[in-house]
């Protein structure tokens, strides 16, 4: 019991840190990410970013990925579908390689900013 809140807080310790590098990379706030609804069109999208580099970087399931946007898994299933599609425009897909390096980068026991 004590190791699944450990494992949960772990994965929403990741997607919070995607979600603070994706609303630096799109310039939108975070609490806009947050938010319970679709917002505008660039925060929707930074928010399906947020989700998918959670999913495949940090390998949080989406099912989890949904809840810790306070969406369900298919709405996080469609997210990454959306950006996975989107790759094949070579700005895009370098935008989500900078931002996959930062996060796999070693933070040295600090969280990011």
């Amino acid at each position: 019991m004590q190791r699944r809140r450990f494992e949960d807080r772990e994965k929403a310790d990741c997607v919070t840190i995607t979600q603070e590098a994706v609303a630096r990379a799109w310039k939108v706030p975070l609490g806009e990410l947050r938010a319970p609804t679709r917002r505008c069109a660039s925060v929707a999208q930074a928010r399906q970013v947020a989700m998918y580099l959670s999913h495949v970087v940090y390998g949080v399931s989406l099912a989890s990925v949904g809840r810790q946007f306070g969406r369900d898994r298919t709405t996080a299933a469609h997210a990454c579908r959306q950006i996975e599609d989107r790759r094949d425009d070579l700005r895009f897909d370098r935008l989500l390689d900078e931002i996959t390096d930062g996060l796999r980068r070693p933070r040295s026991g600090r969280r990011a900013q």
